[in-house]
């Protein structure tokens, strides 16, 4: 398809084109309103050293060297299937994503969720965040850590609301109205193909008529001037026939 026949094929068929993406925005409009937008939290829990790393009196902030090996421990265990069943089971729909917050060089671990509604996803933002030490505490007595041996977390920050993310539906909208538009050009373009081909058609037909036609009067022309000469002689020869029967008679 040459640019320039796709452009001719729009100026004569510029009514189709308006419907087109008429239909267009309408099909935009529509996939925007199908599509529910989804609702994301966020929450960062800190892992602290054990009270015999800090000391009395110590700063657990000043001990959070080498802590990134448990924080992951517990990241790969959100990972698991039971872990994932275990959030399904509490907020069904919801989509949880627990990683390290390679934003920071500490032992953060980040708290994604998505679910289709704020309230689910706060809490399933909530459930995990609370869970964090239960599993902690729960590998932990795996490996028969004691009393101020035992690693500690606490949350830094969680979000109170859940943010709204317009995301799906801009793609919604943006995939139905390209759809659209390359619709409308693909049929414009072939609407006109066709009428053109038939226009063509039809021209050719009647030319090839007309020279029948004009072929056809040519050849008549000359025979109607011979029948009619040979008429002509006909008759005069019963006249003369006639009169020299009339004579002998």
């Amino acid at each position: 398809m040459v640019l320039s026949e796709f452009v001719g094929a729009i100026r004569r068929r510029w009514y189709l084109a308006v419907v087109g993406i008429l239909l267009t925005g309408v099909l935009g409009w529509s996939a925007s309103a199908f599509v529910a937008p989804t609702y994301t939290a966020r929450g960062l829990v800190l892992m602290l050293p054990s009270k015999n790393a800090v000391g009395p009196g110590g700063n657990p902030f000043l001990g959070l060297g080498g802590l990134d090996l448990p924080a992951r421990v517990v990241v790969a265990y959100y990972t698991s299937a039971p872990a994932q069943e275990a959030i399904a089971e509490v907020t069904p729909g919801a989509a949880v994503t627990v990683s390290m917050e390679e934003s920071t060089r500490g032992p953060v671990i980040a708290i994604d969720v998505s679910a289709d509604s704020e309230a689910n996803a706060i809490e399933a933002l909530d459930f995990v965040a609370e869970s964090i030490p239960e599993t902690l505490g729960r590998l932990q007595d795996e490996v028969n850590a004691k009393g101020n041996a035992r690693l500690r977390s606490r949350p830094l920050a969680l979000d109170e609301t859940a943010a709204i993310d317009g995301s799906g539906p801009l793609r919604a909208r943006i995939m139905a109205v390209v759809l659209g538009l390359a619709m409308t050009a693909v049929l414009v373009y072939a609407i006109d193909g066709i009428v053109l081909r038939r226009r063509l058609a039809r021209e050719e037909r009647a030319a090839s008529l007309a020279a029948q036609d004009a072929a056809y009067d040519d050849e008549p022309e000359d025979d109607q001037y011979v029948q009619g000469d040979r008429n002509d002689r006909d008759r005069d020869d019963r006249g003369d026939d006639h009169v020299v029967q009339r004579l002998h008679g």
